[in-house]
Formats: structure tokens, C-alpha cells, sequence
């Protein structure tokens, strides 16, 4: 008779594994947590003046961090807020060299006085046609940067929402 020789296979993670997960995974909580009560005291301590309109915005720094942990898509979103994501698609717009300086000024506007105009527009870039103005101001609604709002001589563009 052949002698039959049994093997054994691990199927799964062994206690020790596991335990490793559940402590990494207590511990990406308590950072998750932990970046969303910075970005709410920035918030609360920045009045009336944004966390986001920072002149090195803090939603670049917060948006490193959960990249540099690969936090998920929703980790983030918590972690930044509906409108740290749109500050956070503007800053990249801008860094990006997708937008340009007229374009920049005008979310400056946006960003400083709730909205736009085509006239606030013009007297920001006073050296450029309305037409000019016109299509920037809706190469940024396309971009989803900002939102049209009114019809004909009542239009004003404000913030996407997040």
C-alpha cells in the first residue's frame, strides 16, 4: 500500500493577519476622522473669510494627504466636504494650466463675492470683449466649475455645488 501523505493549505489570513487588518483598519478610521474635524475647524475658524479661498488652499493639502493614505473616493469626499471638492476641482483647473489668468481672476471674484456678472466680469478684464468674457465664464460652466443662473440681462454665475 502507498502510504498517502496529506498537506495542509492555508484558505484564509491567520489570526494575527487579521488582527493586523482590524488594527489598520481602526487606525484609517481614526485618520479619516481625524482630517475631517481639521477641515470643519478650518471652516469654523475662517469666518467670514473660506478655508478654500486660502492663497495656499488648505483643500490641496487635505486632498495630498488622503492621496498619500489612498483613502477612497468617499473617504475623501467626507473628509474635504461638497464645497472643499469643487475648491479642490478649481485649485486643479488652475494649477493644471487649463484655465486661463481671466479665468482665474474671475473664480478669485466668484470666490470673494458669491458671484459673477458679465459686468463684474468686464471690470476685472476691462481690456477684453464681452464675447471673450462671455465664452469663459461658459468654458467654466462646461468644466463644471460654475453654475448659470437667471436668463438675457439677469444672468450671474455662482459656485457649482460639490
Amino acid at each position: 500500500m502507498s502510504s498517502q501523505r496529506m498537506r495542509l493549505v492555508k484558505v484564509g489570513p491567520s489570526l494575527s493577519e487579521r488582527l493586523e487588518r482590524q488594527v489598520a483598519g481602526a487606525h484609517h478610521k481614526a485618520v479619516v476622522a481625524r482630517l475631517r474635524r481639521f477641515r470643519q475647524g478650518l471652516e469654523h475658524d475662517m469666518k467670514p473669510e473660506t478655508w478654500t479661498a486660502l492663497e495656499c488652499p488648505a483643500v490641496l493639502l487635505l486632498s495630498d494627504v488622503c492621496d498619500a493614505l489612498e483613502l477612497l473616493e468617499e473617504e475623501k469626499v467626507s473628509i474635504l466636504g461638497p464645497e472643499g471638492m469643487i475648491a479642490l476641482q478649481c485649485e486643479l483647473a488652475i494649477h493644471s494650466g487649463e484655465l486661463n489668468t481671466r479665468q482665474v481672476e474671475a473664480l478669485a471674484c466668484v470666490r470673494k463675492h458669491g458671484e459673477i456678472t458679465l459686468s463684474t466680469y468686464r471690470a476685472v478684464c476691462p481690456h477684453w470683449s464681452d464675447e471673450t468674457l462671455r465664452l469663459d465664464l461658459a468654458d467654466m460652466v462646461s468644466r463644471g466649475l460654475l453654475v448659470k443662473n437667471g436668463a438675457k440681462r439677469g444672468v450671474h454665475y455662482t459656485l457649482a455645488e460639490g
